[in-house]
This record gives C-alpha cells, sequence and structure tokens, in this order.
C-alpha cells in the first residue's frame, strides 16, 4: 500500500516544477491487462487469509505478470528503472518461495504481529535468502501507513516519478516545438 501511496505522490509532484499532468492521460500503454489481472489475483491474497501452498505460487504468478506488462512497455521512460526494482524484489520473493522476506526490526518497528502457517505476501522469514533485498526499511507504528518496504520498492517509487516528469517534460517539448513550428497567420485590418 505504501508503495502505490509513494507512487502516486511522486507523479502528483509533477505540477510543483511547472508542468501540467494532461500528458499523462494522453500515454497509451501496451498491455495493461496484464496489471489488472495482477491485481486482482494478488488482492485475494493479499486480503485473505489462504495456505502457503495457494498464496505462495499466486504471489510470484502475479509478479510474472507485472513483469510482461513491464517488458511490453520497455521503451517508456522510467520503466528501466521500474524494472531494476521490480527485478529485486522478485529475486527476494522467488529467493523465498514466494514471501518477500521482512527483517524482524523493521516489522516490530511497523509493529506488525508476527505471523506464521498462513501466506503473507511479506513476513519475517527464518534463515531469509537475499536478506538485504527484502523488506528492511519501516515506517513506524503510529506514523501514517506504517508499513515495511524493500530497496526495490524505492527504486519502483523513483522509476516512477522518473516516469511522470520525463513524460510530462517530453510533451510540453512536443508541444513547444509543434508551436514554433506551426505558421502564423495574418489578417489584415
Amino acid at each position: 500500500m505504501i508503495i502505490v501511496v509513494a507512487s502516486i505522490l511522486a507523479v502528483l509532484s509533477v505540477p510543483l516544477t511547472g508542468r501540467s499532468l494532461a500528458p499523462l492521460a494522453k500515454l497509451s500503454l501496451r498491455r495493461v491487462w496484464l496489471v489488472w489481472l495482477s491485481l486482482g489475483l494478488q488482492l485475494p491474497i493479499t486480503l485473505v487469509t489462504v495456505p502457503n501452498w495457494l498464496g505462495q505460487p499466486l504471489h510470484l504468478i502475479t509478479l510474472v505478470l507485472a513483469a510482461g506488462f513491464i517488458f511490453s512497455n520497455w521503451r517508456v521512460p522510467g520503466v528501466p528503472l521500474i524494472a531494476l526494482g521490480a527485478g529485486l524484489n522478485f529475486a527476494a520473493i522467488a529467493a523465498n518461495h514466494g514471501t518477500m522476506p521482512a527483517s524482524a526490526g523493521a516489522w516490530r518497528s511497523a509493529g506488525f504481529p508476527m505471523m506464521s502457517g498462513d501466506f503473507a505476501n511479506s513476513n519475517v522469514v527464518v534463515n531469509a535468502r537475499l536478506s538485504w533485498l527484502g523488506d528492511i526499511f519501516s515506517i513506524p507504528k503510529g506514523w501514517p501507513l506504517a508499513n515495511v518496504f524493500s530497496i526495490g520498492d524505492v527504486i519502483v517509487v523513483l522509476g516512477m516519478g522518473y516516469f511522470a516528469h520525463a513524460w510530462c517534460r517530453r510533451a510540453a517539448t512536443e508541444d513547444a516545438r509543434e508551436t514554433m513550428q506551426t505558421p502564423a497567420l495574418v489578417t489584415a485590418d
């Protein structure tokens, strides 16, 4: 949830630079249905208690679907950076059988109860592989949106910000070029 909110804030920072968000409405992305399918599969496994044997493979499938969307839009500014962050997250999750490993300290700081038995998309994992890529940062309990997050998440949010700023700057530059190339109409009074 924190990554979604941070990504939205990164996009909404575009007007702070004096640019409009309007060019984002004209952006045509490929295979958007992969994102919706990924979210549609991920929501139930994060909102409802499911056993590990179901949750872990479904979690990995949602990441593969998201990767398909990312690679379908590779040439969009910021997407390679988003892919890097998502790839780091995927590596940690895949190395831990479908669960993002969280550090016990970050987990406690965010105020989360220890979970065992059922699937959790992020959880403290004993003897985690690639633990340094896991959820090692936290927004402490008591703060709005208390949660844990990873370096991959930070890179994804930076990629989203870069995407929004680069796309809106590029569109503004293209509009300025078109205006300069359009011949002025001369009217006689």
